[in-house]
C-alpha cells in the first residue's frame, strides 16, 4: 500500500505560498528561533519537503564550497541534491549501490562535468576511500545519507569531511528520545518494515559528538537536518524543533511492523 502513495507536490507548493503570505521579511527575523522550519518545506526534486528546507538553511548559514555528496541517489531523478546538481550546477558526488540504477545515474550525469557518480555500497570501512577517490573537499555544504539501515554507522565513521549540513534518514517509529540503532550488518537490506536505521535520539547524540545540532525534522518523519554548531546563522531553538513520528506521504502512513522474531536493536543507553 505504501508504495502506491506519494507525497503531493501540490501540497508543498501550497504550503510555501501560504507561508509567504503569513510572514514578511521582518517577521522572519523575529520568529526564527521560536518556530520550526516547516513553513519552508517545498518539493521540486526531493521526495518530500527537503528541497525547501535545504534552501532555507543555506540562506541562513551561507554557502561556501558549492559541493554536495548524496548516498542512495538511485537514478538521480529524485533526491535531496538534484536541484543543487542540475539547477545550481554545484560540484558533487552521487553514489548508488544497485547496478541498474547506478548505470542510469551515470548516463544522466555523463555530460555534467561537475558531478561524479559511483556504483558502490557505502559502508563504514569504505566511506573515507570513496570520498578520497572523488576528491571530496574537507568542507562541503550538504551531505545526504539515505541507505535504509547503516546510516548511523556510516556517519560515525566519516572523519575526513566536515559537512555544513547533514540530512539523514531516521526511524520515526522508534521513540524520539530513545537511543536505538540497528546493529551494523554489511549484507542486510531493508525489508520494508518498521525495523531499520537509527532513532532520532541516537542520531542527535552522534551529532552532538561531532559538533552538530538538530535543526529540523520534515513533515513526513523521514529525514532529520543537522547543522554544524560553529556556523553563524539563526536556527530554531532546540525546543522549537519538532520531533515527528511517522507521517509518510503526508497521509499518516507508517511501515508495517517487523514480523517476529524482531532483529536485535542496540540500546546505546544500556552500553
Amino acid at each position: 500500500m505504501l508504495r502506491a502513495l506519494e507525497s503531493s507536490r501540490s501540497t508543498y507548493m501550497a504550503l510555501a505560498e501560504l507561508a509567504r503570505r503569513y510572514a514578511s521579511a521582518g517577521e522572519r527575523q523575529s520568529i526564527a528561533e521560536h518556530e520550526p522550519l516547516t513553513r519552508f518545506e517545498h518539493r521540486v526534486f526531493s521526495q518530500n519537503g527537503e528541497d525547501g528546507v535545504l534552501a532555507e538553511l543555506l540562506l541562513r548559514i551561507g554557502i561556501e564550497s558549492r559541493w554536495f555528496v548524496e548516498f542512495g541517489a538511485q537514478t538521480g531523478v529524485e533526491g535531496n541534491c538534484v536541484f543543487l546538481a542540475e539547477v545550481l550546477r554545484w560540484s558533487g558526488l552521487l553514489i548508488e549501490a544497485h547496478e541498474d540504477a547506478a548505470n542510469e545515474l551515470a548516463r544522466k550525469y555523463a555530460a555534467n562535468r561537475g558531478v561524479q557518480t559511483a556504483r558502490a555500497r557505502v559502508l563504514p570501512e569504505n566511506v573515507e576511500q570513496l570520498f578520497a577517490q572523488a576528491g571530496v573537499p574537507r568542507e562541503i555544504d550538504v551531505l545526504s545519507i539515505d541507505v535504509d539501515g547503516n546510516d548511523y554507522w556510516i556517519w560515525q565513521a566519516l572523519g575526513s569531511c566536515s559537512p555544513r549540513i547533514v540530512v539523514i534518514e531516521y526511524n520515526a517509529h522508534w521513540p524520539p528520545h530513545a537511543r536505538w540503532v540497528q546493529p551494523f550488518d554489511a549484507e542486510r537490506t531493508w525489508d520494508g518494515s518498521d525495523n531499520y536505521g537509527a532513532s532520532l535520539g541516537a542520531l542527535r547524540s552522534l551529532a552532538e559528538e561531532k559538533g552538530y545540532r538538530l535543526a529540523h525534522t520534515e513533515l513526513t518523519g523521514n529525514n532529520a537536518f543537522f547543522v554544524r554548531e560553529d556556523l553563524p546563522g539563526t536556527l530554531p531553538a532546540p525546543d522549537a524543533v519538532p520531533l515527528r513520528g511517522p507521517n509518510h506521504f503526508l497521509a499518516g502512513a507508517s511501515h508495517p511492523a517487523h514480523p517476529a522474531p524482531v532483529p536485535r536493536v542496540i540500546d546505546l543507553d544500556a552500553l
